[in-house]
C-alpha cells in the first residue's frame, strides 16, 4: 500500500477481515491519527519502514487486539488516558456514568466534596471527575491491582491532577477506608463468564480478567457489598452510582431496595439499556 489513504486503510481492513463498515473505518482513523504518525494529511506516501509497521498492526488487529491497546492510549470525556492490559478500555457507557454525576454536582460548593472510585482501573472516572469539578473536591481511587495504579498515577500525572490512590481489596476491606464521602462511584467486575457467549469472551481476551469478572460465584458479589456497607462509606445523603450489567437489573436494583437506600434511579444509555444506577443512602 504506496499510497496511505483513509479509504485505503478501510479496504485493507476490511479486507482482512478485522472489521466492517462504521468500525472499519475507526480502525482506520486511530491507524492513522494515533498509532502511525500521518497526521490529517489527506494522502500520505508511505516508504518500506512505515509499511512494514502498519502490517504489524494489522496483524495484531486480525488476532483481536484491541486498537486502544496498540495505541497505547484511549479517549474519555475528551482527555487522553493511557491504557494497557492492566486496564479495561474506558467504555462511551462510563462516559454517560460520568457525564450523570456532572450533571448533579457540577454546581454548588465543592470544597468539602467527597468523592470515592471503587475500582478505578486506568483512572478515567476518578481523574475525569477531578478535572471536570475543580481542586476544591477530594477524589479517591482504590484498586486491587498494583499495575492498574501504576497506569492511574501516570494518568494522573500526564493530566496535571493531585490524586490519592490507595491498593486495597474492596471485597475484603473491613475499616480500611475510615473517612465518609459524599459520592461512591464504581464501574465494579460484573460480567459473569458462564454467563456469556465464546465469542465475548474472545473479544475480551486482552483485557484484564480482574477487572471483567468476578473472583466469586456470586456476579454481584460488588453491588452486594457496595449495598449494604454505603453506610459506612457516605455521609447521610450521601450518593451511590454505579455502572451494571443490564441482564443484572432486577437483582441488583433488589440489593439496594432491600438496605438502606433511598431514591434508585435507573438510567438508560444510548442504546438504551439499562446501564446505570443512582441511589441515595437514607
Amino acid at each position: 500500500m504506496d499510497v496511505w489513504h483513509i479509504d485505503n486503510l478501510v479496504k485493507e481492513i476490511e479486507r482482512k477481515g478485522i472489521a466492517s463498515d462504521r468500525e472499519a473505518r475507526s480502525m482506520a482513523r486511530w491507524i492513522k491519527e494515533d498509532i502511525l504518525p500521518f497526521g490529517n494529511y489527506k494522502h500520505v506516501i508511505g516508504n518500506e519502514s512505515k509499511g512494514e509497521a502498519l502490517e504489524r498492526i494489522l496483524d495484531r488487529l486480525v488476532f483481536g487486539e484491541p486498537v486502544q491497546y496498540i495505541a497505547g492510549h484511549a479517549w474519555f470525556f475528551g482527555y487522553k488516558f493511557k491504557v494497557n492490559q492492566s486496564v479495561l478500555i474506558p467504555r462511551p457507557e462510563t462516559e454517560e456514568l460520568v457525564d450523570w454525576i456532572l450533571k448533579d454536582f457540577k454546581t454548588g460548593d465543592k470544597s468539602h466534596l467527597r468523592i470515592l472510585d471503587i475500582g478505578t482501573g486506568s483512572g478515567c472516572i476518578a481523574l475525569t471527575l477531578k478535572k471536570e469539578l475543580g481542586d476544591q473536591c477530594t477524589v479517591v481511587g482504590i484498586d486491587i491491582s498494583k499495575k492498574a495504579l501504576e497506569v492511574a498515577t501516570e494518568n494522573a500525572l500526564g493530566l496535571d491532577v493531585q490524586m490519592e490512590w490507595i491498593e486495597i481489596d474492596f471485597l475484603t476491606s473491613d475499616g480500611e477506608i475510615s473517612e465518609p464521602f459524599n459520592i461512591i462511584v464504581s464501574n465494579p467486575p460484573y460480567v459473569g463468564k458462564n454467563y456469556i457467549s465464546q465469542q465475548m469472551v474472545d473479544l475480551l481476551t486482552y483485557e484484564p480478567e480482574e477487572a471483567l469478572y468476578p473472583n466469586h460465584d456470586d456476579i454481584d458479589i460488588f453491588y452486594r457489598k457496595i449495598s449494604e456497607w454505603g453506610g459506612k462509606l457516605l455521609v447521610p445523603n450521601g450518593v451511590c452510582y454505579l455502572e451494571i450489567n443490564e441482564f443484572r437489573r432486577e437483582s441488583i436494583e433488589t440489593l439496594f431496595r432491600a438496605n438502606i437506600w433511598k431514591n434508585i434511579e435507573i438510567k438508560e444509555d444510548l442504546q438504551g439499556l439499562p446501564r446505570m444506577l443512582k441511589a441515595t443512602l437514607s
